[in-house]
């Protein structure tokens, strides 16, 4: 059994995570918004490793940190943040994605933060919205200058 990976794959990942990671450290420079946060860092990865995974389509992507964060707002607003606030939120936050049929496990690590942080509401936009939009729209520039690299695979 072959279980090499093509140097061509390897290559064309490698590049897609670098362009999209330089996107969101780019956007975060020039505008001073805290788009670079771990999580948002790690669907840049998830586009450029599984660009047609389903947790990688634009519709996870955003519903899903966006289904975490409000559910670890909340669960924060009462708990206050903690580590045992974070652990419960980032592990509540895989009931709603999944029933939005929205799985995206960077999701969870938003939630965490949320947990930990307890940020203001406003965190939905900035970077939450923000940050996943500029993923996705990297994510969909990149599928059109790398060959190989189809993003998104679906819009639903």
């Amino acid at each position: 059994m072959n279980t090499r990976v093509p140097l061509k794959s390897v290559a064309t990942a490698t590049a897609a995570a670098l362009a999209g990671l330089l996107l969101l450290a780019a956007v975060t420079s020039a505008t001073g918004l805290a788009l670079f946060a771990l999580p948002f860092a790690a669907t840049a990865g998830i586009v450029a490793l599984a660009p047609a995974a389903p947790f990688a389509q634009p519709r996870s992507i955003i519903l899903g940190h966006l289904s975490a964060t409000v559910l670890a707002l909340a669960i924060t607003a009462v708990a206050g943040p903690s580590v045992w606030t974070a652990a419960v939120a980032a592990a509540l936050s895989t009931a709603p994605m999944m029933l939005l049929r929205a799985a995206h496990p960077p999701a969870g690590a938003t939630a965490a933060l949320v947990g930990l942080t307890a940020p203001e509401p406003m965190y939905l936009v900035n970077p939450v919205v923000l940050a996943s939009v500029t993923v996705i729209v990297g994510g969909v520039l990149l599928g059109r200058l790398l060959p190989g690299h189809d993003y998104p695979a679906s819009w639903r």
